[in-house]
């Protein structure tokens, strides 16, 4: 029946939609009578994790972490620290901050293995408070930059050898494994900072259903990490990521050249190269070990133009593994390991042995397996000879050659095929040109 003018509407539509608001409204009212601390970042604790090696980016990250921590309102910070010293002076910057900071900070060292080394150790001996894990490493505080000289003035606790921190190590006020911990035993600690001293509430007693109590975080902890771009620039100050990279860029720049021109490998080997280039110019290197390196590359360049892995490969990974151990001279804070290098050696023997000649066959040859098939067959230069080498076209595929009768092919020319050397081809003019 049509509506007359004065009728009310059909409403049950109207009341659905009214339940689904008041619905709504229940629910939102009944979050927002939960407890405050389990929405809020009032109180809260910022861990900055720092690890690696200080360099400018990664002080930048701390400096401004712990300064945006103050700044937000964060009741205190934890400093959690894995690092193997200093780059640049610029960490005293940091060790500045730690020993009059903005609010209150906390050093732990951790979690092991980790270690403080250098300026890192000089942070710990810095903070008002300082904490570490058992089983990490402690030391040489008295070398305030990688590669530097010790400064016999620096009478630190941690001046000397590194030691491994105990369970019962007296030089700390707790030794705890975890940063949960750690915020746990904070709870009523009075912690100095630059604007006077701080009563830290972390933790709350809970009682537990056998009646006994104990504490537990109330607070929200919140964990600061450096950006994705500081993290690998950082990466290429570790020697044995440095050796890595270096090898790595070389290797496929190697076999890019052997492979006929600029392409993805070009690419390719651009990369790590520009991250290595980035330790070169902050770590002190071992001018010899970069030679030794260089060398063991041309070695394993060699056995590859000549088809097999051979005494010279093998000298090659040797100078490869002792230019990569003593690449980096960052005695006594930072040096590659052995077995690092080992790796890095062994990786690079394999790609020149076996990956190279791999691709290449399959980049410059024919689905066809063997190669001797080709000998008597023509083809044409496609890149002119010049002492005797070149590149030459054969059955639709590329191949680099050696010429004995003609040194200066000119691209063009017809030729034949009249051997195999490795994976190279003898070639000589056709005799059909």
């Amino acid at each position: 029946m049509a509506a007359k003018p004065g009728d009310v509407p059909n409403l049950p539509p109207v009341r659905r939609l009214s339940r689904l608001v008041l619905l709504v409204v229940a629910v939102v009212t009944v979050l927002g009578a939960l407890p405050v601390a389990a929405q809020s970042d009032e109180g809260r604790v910022d861990v900055v994790v720092v690890e690696g090696v200080l360099d400018d980016p990664t002080i930048d990250f701390a400096v401004g972490a712990i300064e945006a921590a103050a700044a937000s309102g964060a009741q205190a910070v934890i400093l959690q620290v894995d690092v193997s010293g200093a780059v640049t002076e610029a960490a005293g910057r940091l060790v500045d901050l730690v020993a009059a900071p903005p609010l209150p900070v906390v050093v732990w060292v951790g979690d092991a293995p980790a270690t403080a080394l250098g300026s890192a150790a000089r942070l710990v001996e810095a903070a008002s408070v300082a904490t570490a894990a058992p089983g990490v490493e402690i030391g040489w505080s008295a070398w305030d930059r990688i590669g530097g000289d010790a400064d016999p003035d620096h009478d630190g606790a941690f001046a000397g050898e590194p030691e491994v921190v105990t369970v019962d190590d007296d030089r700390f006020a707790t030794v705890q494994a975890a940063v949960g911990q750690i915020v746990v035993w904070l709870d009523g600690r009075v912690v100095p900072w630059a604007g006077g001293e701080a009563t830290i509430e972390t933790a709350e007693e809970v009682t537990d259903a056998d009646g006994a109590v104990r504490l537990q975080q109330s607070v929200t902890v919140r964990f600061v990490e450096a950006g994705v771009f500081t993290g690998l620039l950082n990466a290429a100050l570790a020697p044995n990521t440095l050796v890595f990279l270096l090898l790595a860029g070389l290797a496929v720049a190697a076999f890019e050249f052997y492979a006929l021109g600029p392409g993805v490998a070009a690419a390719t080997a651009l990369l790590p190269l520009l991250v290595a280039g980035y330790g070169v110019a902050h770590l002190p290197l071992a001018w010899w070990a970069l030679v030794l390196l260089a060398g063991g590359l041309l070695l394993m360049v060699v056995d590859y133009q000549a088809g097999a892995f051979g005494p010279w490969s093998v000298g090659g990974t040797l100078l490869v593994l002792v230019g990569g151990r003593y690449l980096v001279d960052g005695a006594p804070l930072l040096e590659a390991s052995w077995l690092g290098a080992g790796l890095s050696a062994v990786a690079t023997a394999v790609f020149f042995a076996v990956a190279m000649p791999v691709v290449a066959r399959t980049r410059f040859s024919t689905g066809t397996f063997g190669r001797s098939h080709l000998v008597g067959s023509t083809g044409v230069v496609v890149e002119g000879f010049v002492d005797g080498a070149g590149v030459v076209e054969v059955e639709g595929a590329r191949w680099r050659a050696s010429a004995h009768r003609e040194s200066h092919l000119p691209e063009g020319a017809e030729v034949e095929v009249t051997g195999l050397q490795g994976l190279w081809l003898e070639v000589d003019p056709s005799s059909l040109a």
